[in-house]
């Protein structure tokens, strides 16, 4: 849920269990069955908004980058090779040429492993993921003898199985000793997709700023969309797979090591795999839509919200948040760490632990925006959260869930009446929670004093 920065959508990885996970979700609604669909008269509609003709071939030699000292000469030509053939199956299926042939670099085990721990020493502020800590402490997410920073360096480099480096506009591929497998070059085509984009639509240097300056919300949404391209390409590669390459993909990929990944908190799993999974639905919806030019355009006037992945009716009908004045509360001497949006799959994250499958959906939905923020003085985390609800019916289905987190999940105790809201002053953390018809108030801290003075700033 680490709503605060998503520092780490900066690697525009691919989770090799979100490979086998979303090929199960995508057999159910049929998304990524076609690359593109047909009219009345049978023909095929146009499927990209560029006019630039498609490359008809590449010398498979001429794919640039280096490799590992340690990897012999005819082993990269060969994979240099077939990540050519890759590039124009790539191109036609995606319906857009390569302004120019990716750079692919090729290294060995050991040198893959110190590039990616490099990009997230470099990504990871060992600092800021301390205050996501504590914030995620507070809300009942994390347990104190929790390591959050050695959970997602661990995490990372267990399921990195190649990536795209959008900083770098290169391809990082890890060579085995059988050259390209079948899962690999699932792996390679999903990252090809990223480096064509790239190209086209520049979207590296969106999804930053919008780290830098954005929300959350809507750097999670833009990353749902990346993502959800690229997997619904790597499915259509898939698909020309015959049925014993095919089912050795699948062998490989459900013997790949995810204990790491099966071993931290549930709403981890979830986020980690929201931009593959719900990306390709949501991608899945666009093609069914209007196909490859609607995707096109998609990079061009993207999502802002993961309500509008989660409802892509929403995105169609350019449904945006509702207005929502910033939160103004401060506490001297204390340190603003951060302030943002949870958004609607950041409260599905918050209650998931809390509320059955069903009374989570209800409570989020309704999502009409909202904005937190949070403050760090030492040992002692703040939090003050203002919600609003697309109806008076949708806030209270969430603020029964909050109340159910706050007692249950986040150990607060029992709750008092106290100025028309509830008031958890028994346990720990201190936690207040008011609605005001389609308004919600959330305020909790480790520090009374300072809960109580953020509710008094609120006016509650």
């Amino acid at each position: 849920m680490a709503r605060t920065r998503h520092v780490y959508v900066l690697l525009t990885l691919i989770v090799v269990l979100a490979l086998i996970a979303a090929a199960c979700d995508s057999s159910d609604d049929g998304s990524a069955t076609t690359a593109t669909s047909t009219d009345e008269a049978g023909t095929a509609p146009s499927s990209t908004t560029t006019t630039i003709p498609l490359a008809s071939s590449i010398p498979p030699e001429s794919v640039p980058g280096t490799a590992s000292g340690s990897i012999p000469a005819d082993v990269e030509a060969q994979m240099r090779s077939d990540i050519g053939v890759i590039i124009l199956d790539v191109e036609e299926s995606r319906g857009l040429p390569f302004i120019e042939v990716p750079t692919v670099t090729i290294l060995d085990e050991a040198e893959f492993t110190e590039r990616v721990n490099a990009l997230l020493r470099n990504e990871l502020d060992p600092e800021e993921i301390a205050g996501q800590q504590a914030m995620l402490e507070l809300l009942g997410m994390l347990e104190p003898d929790d390591d959050y920073f050695d959970l997602l360096v661990t995490l990372f480099t267990e399921q990195v199985a190649g990536f795209y480096d959008g900083d770098a506009k290169e391809m990082v591929v890890p060579v085995t000793v059988d050259g390209i497998t079948p899962l690999q070059e699932i792996v390679i085509a999903h990252e090809l997709v990223h480096a064509l984009t790239d190209q086209h639509f520049e979207f590296n240097a969106e999804l930053e700023r919008l780290i830098d300056v954005g929300v959350g919300d809507d750097a999670s949404a833009y990353q749902a969309l990346i993502e959800g391209d690229a997997s619904y390409q790597q499915f259509l590669y898939l698909e020309s797979f015959d049925p014993a390459k095919a089912a050795e993909a699948a062998l490989e990929a459900i013997n790949t090591d995810s204990s790491v990944l099966e071993s931290v908190p549930r709403w981890l799993q979830r986020d980690l795999t929201f931009p593959y999974e719900q990306g390709l639905r949501f991608t899945g919806f666009i093609m069914d839509q209007s196909g490859l030019k609607g995707v096109d355009e998609a990079y061009q006037e993207p999502p802002i919200t993961t309500e509008q992945i989660l409802d892509p009716n929403k995105f169609v009908r350019d449904e945006g948040p509702l207005p929502l004045e910033p939160l103004t509360v401060d506490l001297a001497g204390w340190e603003l760490f951060d302030e943002a949006t949870l958004g609607q799959w950041g409260i599905q994250l918050l209650l998931l632990e809390t509320l059955t499958p069903g009374a989570l959906s209800q409570a989020a939905e309704g999502w009409g925006n909202d904005t937190y923020r949070v403050f760090l003085n030492g040992d002692e985390t703040a939090f003050a959260w203002s919600y609003l609800a697309e109806s008076i019916e949708d806030a209270e289905d969430l603020a029964n869930g909050l109340v159910a987190h706050a007692r249950d999940t986040m150990g607060a105790g029992g709750a008092e009446e106290s100025g028309g809201g509830l008031l958890f002053a028994s346990g720990s953390p201190w936690v207040f929670i008011d609605r005001i018809d389609d308004r919600i108030y959330f305020v909790a801290a480790t520090d009374s004093t300072a809960g109580e003075d953020l509710r008094s700033q609120l006016g509650l």
